[in-house]
Parts: C-alpha cells; structure tokens; sequence
C-alpha cells in the first residue's frame, strides 16, 4: 500500500520506508503554498526553519523555493534554529506563517514538514484539513508543483529576538550571579548553545553540544532516562547542581536532580507551576489528559483552576494565546507561559526552573520534596508501544472496549473519552490510552499512589496489548 502523508498534532512526520522524500516535501510545500495564498492574497513572509538532521536543510530549501515559484516571499533561518524561536520569531513580526523541518525528538531515520500559524502556533484542525485537501490532489498531479531550482534564497538569524526577550520575561542576572552548577546536554540539536548566549558569561558545562544528525549515544534525541546516561554520570562525577537537557529541536525539557536521579515532565511542571502560581495566585493553568494528578493539587493549594485538554500542545496553545490561562504543559515535556509564546520551549523552561531555584535557594530535589510534602506522592509513567499500521483499526476496537478487561483490577469509578480512553479507579489508579499523533505508537499512560500498584497497572497494561507488543 502506499504511504500516504497524514499530518497529525503538529504537522508531518515520516521516514524513507513511509514516504520521506525530496519528492512528498515538494507536495507538503506546495499544498502549503495554496493555503497560504488562499488565506493571504496580498504580499506575504514565510519563515523556513530546520533542525540538524540529515537533509533538514536540504528539505527546507526545497520548501523555499516552492514558496518563492507560488510568489510567498520566504527567509530561511540562517543556521539549524529551535522551533520555539522560530514559532516566536514568527509571532513577533511581519511574517504570516511558517515550516519548519524538523521530526523533534523521533530517533535519527524520521523528518518533518511542521507548520505554524501567523501566532507562532499550530493549525487548528481545519486549517490542516485544508492543507490535506491539497496534499490528496498533488499526490495524484505532481506536475502541478511549482518549483523554480534557481530561486535566490535570503537569509536570516533569528536568535537575538528571541534572546532579548526571554531577557524580559525572567531574572537572568539573578541566574548567572548564582553559585548554581550548571550542566546542559544538547542531543546535537537545534538548541545548541542557546543557554550560554542568555546566560553570558555564566560557566555552563555542555554535553553533546556539536551538531550530529546520526544523534550518537542515544535511541532519539528525547530527554528521557535511557538517553541521559551522560548527563547522569557528568553530575554525579562532578558534583553539579543540576542536569538540563533538550531535545532534537528545543520544545522540550528534561531535569536532573544534583543527585543524578531524573525529574519526571510531571514533577517538573509540578515545580514550574508552584513557582508561577506563588507569584500569580488564582491564576489558571492548562494541561493534558495525560498528565499527572499532582497538578490538580498545586492548582487548589493556590485556588487556580486546571483546565485538561487533548494531548498534542496545539489544544493548550488556544488557552495561552487568548490569556486564559497563565501557564500550559504537557506530560511529554513541553511548557509555555502566556506572556511569551503559545508554543512549547525547552530553553525558556529551563530558566524559568533555574530562576525558581535561585530565589527559593534550594535544590531540584528539594523543590520535589517540598512539593510531596504538600501533596500526596504519585507514581507514574508512560509505555510505549510499536505497532503495524495494518493493526491500526483492531487496536482502536480494543481500546474501546477496554474497561471490560481493567474491571478486574479495581471498581472504574470514571470514564474520560475525550482522547483515546481514560479509566479512573477507585483506589486512587488511573490509566490513558491512546494512538499518538506523530508516530505508529500505542501510548499507555498509568499512575497509582504506590510502587506496587504503579507495577502491577502497568504489568496488566502491557498485558492487554500483548499481541500488538
């Protein structure tokens, strides 16, 4: 069967054996073109960022000259650049929009075609529907492509902007005066070197700083325990303060403790939250379905309200952009503030953590413990699973009728059906399951008050996809 492209949360992601080409790029750019045109007939910029994968580049001059041969004026990012400067870059100036190749964190074979909107965010649904009306037609009429070799390309540098005005957002000479020791892995992505540029003249000790799209030492360039064992073994030999890692194209955070023991995205948007909302009480916060409980405790602590959305931070980008709420973040490690941008940033999540230990003068690991002291302790975790896409509509039947199996492991007191399924058990257990957006994965998320009840969830969750694992 041929691979068709669909694009899903965030845009288009594939690799050589599901349709990566020069050729489906030329169809996403050009499908793209026509809605841009459609939407905007007057004069109009598109900027074409990428991160430092291989044929990144390669793919977004081909996406600019597309749009240049569809008459869109482009400016492609002078060096690999991460999507949350590229997606503020956008919302802070004349440009109307823009692509960005890029496949985030998937391992090295994956690409990407993303999109953004004039706000810097995501396309809403129907805007992606209108841009998959013209991919269908282009997959059936390629020669319809506009697309001129010898188009003159300009560059630009993007990062300044974006550096200026993390600059107002957080106290960064409050950081670099600090006796904070810093370390930072980079995962050879787009971030590179960001935070020694806000932090001038702050000693930073980087990891995996070089660009390298084969993304060495690793499974992906996610910032996930089982590929932070250099960051892990950096801190513990050298007595470092803190661990903070990014993924391939900076939207997405990961913190190690001064003890070399991993914050979980949940803890960390615990501890991030608790910061914002001792400042700004009454305020409301956004987040995920999937994301863990401990949230809705710190949000009554402050009297805040949580709004839970789909996963994908397209559904949360709406809530910050209109100023509904304060502060969004997602189970996968992706945080904004509304002041900012309406598109997750590793890098300004970072130093919204340094600056919440600076002022509070404690540690990572004591800024957990104070926030368990508060609040009862979860456990959590994600697992997940490879499938076939000829499975695809099995598992859905599957998880549908799911709750027949889990009701043998404890009374289901609640269903949420708003992404995949949710069942809440009444002894405190919930379980999410799900088909992610990007990627032919079942995602299985659990969460239980203790190790034993977290294992034995987990141990039935896989148990229930066992065919598919």
């Amino acid at each position: 069967m041929k691979n068709i492209i669909k694009f899903g949360t965030d845009g288009w992601r594939a690799t050589p054996k599901t349709g990566l080409s020069p050729e489906n790029i030329m169809i996403c750019a050009q499908s793209f073109s026509d809605y841009i045109n459609s939407k905007y007939p007057d004069k109009k910029t598109i900027l074409v960022g990428y991160d430092t994968r291989q044929d990144s580049l390669k793919f977004a001059l081909i996406s600019a000259k597309i749009l240049i041969s569809n008459n869109i004026e482009v400016k492609v990012t002078l060096n690999p650049t991460a999507t949350p400067v590229c997606s503020h870059y956008i919302k802070n100036s004349s440009i109307i929009g823009g692509v960005i190749i890029t496949a985030s964190h998937n391992s090295k074979e994956w690409n990407g075609f993303k999109v953004r909107s004039e706000n810097g965010t995501g396309f809403n649904n129907y805007e992606i529907e209108k841009i998959e009306e013209r991919v269908r037609f282009y997959e059936k009429s390629n020669t319809s492509i506009k697309y001129n070799s010898q188009t003159n390309i300009d560059y630009l540098d993007i990062n300044n902007e974006y550096i200026n005005s993390i600059k107002r957002i957080i106290d960064i000479q409050k950081i670099i005066n600090s006796d904070i020791n810093i370390s930072a892995d980079y995962m050879h992505g787009a971030s590179s070197g960001l935070l020694e540029k806000i932090l001038e003249g702050k000693k930073i000790n980087n990891i995996r700083k070089k660009y390298d799209p084969e993304f060495p030492g690793m499974i992906q360039p996610e910032p996930i325990e089982k590929n932070l064992g250099i960051l892990i073994k950096d801190i513990k030999n050298n007595k470092r303060s803190i661990g903070i890692a990014f993924d391939g194209d900076g939207d997405r955070l990961g913190i190690i403790d001064e003890k070399g023991s991993i914050q979980t995205a949940s803890e960390v948007f615990a501890i991030l939250s608790n910061h914002i909302l001792y400042k700004n009480k009454g305020k409301s916060i956004a987040t995920t379905i999937s994301m863990s409980s401990i949230i809705d405790d710190v949000c009554k602590e402050y009297k805040s309200k949580l709004i839970r959305t789909k996963v994908g931070f397209k559904y949360l980008a709406p809530l910050l952009e209109n100023n509904e709420v304060i502060f969004a973040g997602e189970e996968s490690g992706g945080y904004s503030l509304s002041n900012h941008v309406a598109d997750k940033d590793g890098v300004l999540s970072a130093l919204l953590y340094l600056e919440c230990m600076v002022l509070n003068k404690n540690s990572p690991k004591i800024l957990l413990d104070k926030i368990y002291q508060k609040h009862n302790k979860r456990f959590f975790n994600r697992i997940d699973i490879n499938f076939s896409l000829s499975n695809k509509i099995s598992i859905e039947e599957k998880i549908k009728n799911m709750e027949v199996f889990f009701s043998n492991y404890s009374k289901i007191i609640k269903i949420d059906k708003s992404d995949g399924k949710k069942l809440f058990f009444d002894n405190g257990s919930w379980i999410l399951t799900r088909l992610s957006g990007t990627e032919p994965l079942i995602r299985i998320y659990n969460e239980a008050k203790s190790k034993d009840e977290l294992e034995k969830i987990n141990n039935l969750s896989q148990k229930f996809f066992h065919d598919y694992s």
